[in-house]
Parts: C-alpha cells; structure tokens; sequence
C-alpha cells in the first residue's frame, strides 16, 4: 500500500514513511511496531489473534511481554488516552481489534 490511510479523525498511517500523523505531527514507528499495525490495519475491525501478530513481527523467537510492549507503544501513537483505549482494544482470549473510521485512502 501506499500514501495514507485514516484510522480516525486525528491519526493516519502513512505507508510510504513508515509511521504514523496524529494531530498534523508525523512519528516514525520502529519496523516490527509498523509491521503489526500494518497488519492490523490491513484486517481493521477483524480480532486479530496474538498469534497472528506474533507471527508478522517475531517469527519463531518471542516472548509475550513482546507484543504486549509493541501493542502499548502502538497506543500511545493513535490513542487519545491509552489508558482506556477506544481504537485499539484488546479481545480476551481471542487478541486485538483495531477500530477505524473509515478506509478512505490519499495519495
């Protein structure tokens, strides 16, 4: 993919850069985070199992603090208050759902 992508109002994933512009500021994500939001993107309002993103950022060597870490410092980036997170919520038991609000794309 390229160009951008909205995730809501004030948060777009910007594929060619990497990262992420929220509030008109751009964040460059380090690769395994871009990885696991590309693909969580990729399959937006669709749980996506730990095991998944396990997959598309470690392979084989992981621990679960792993993603857990990648997944908070996802948060930080697109919510508004990541304490109580409303795009990207965890599924118990079943792993990660990330809401958008809409798939409107610009080059």
């Amino acid at each position: 993919m390229q160009g951008k992508q909205r995730i809501h109002a004030d948060c777009w994933i910007d594929w060619d850069q990497q990262g992420i512009w929220r509030h008109r500021q751009f964040m460059l994500l380090p690769p395994r985070t871009f990885q696991i939001l590309a693909h969580l993107v990729r399959h937006a309002n669709q749980v996506v199992t730990q095991d998944t993103l396990f997959a598309v950022g470690w392979g084989e060597s992981r621990k679960p603090w792993d993603l857990y870490a990648q997944i908070h410092h996802l948060r930080q980036v697109i919510e508004p208050d990541p304490h109580d997170p409303r795009w990207l919520v965890t599924r118990h038991g079943g792993g990660y759902l990330l809401h958008v609000e809409s798939f409107s794309q610009h080059a």
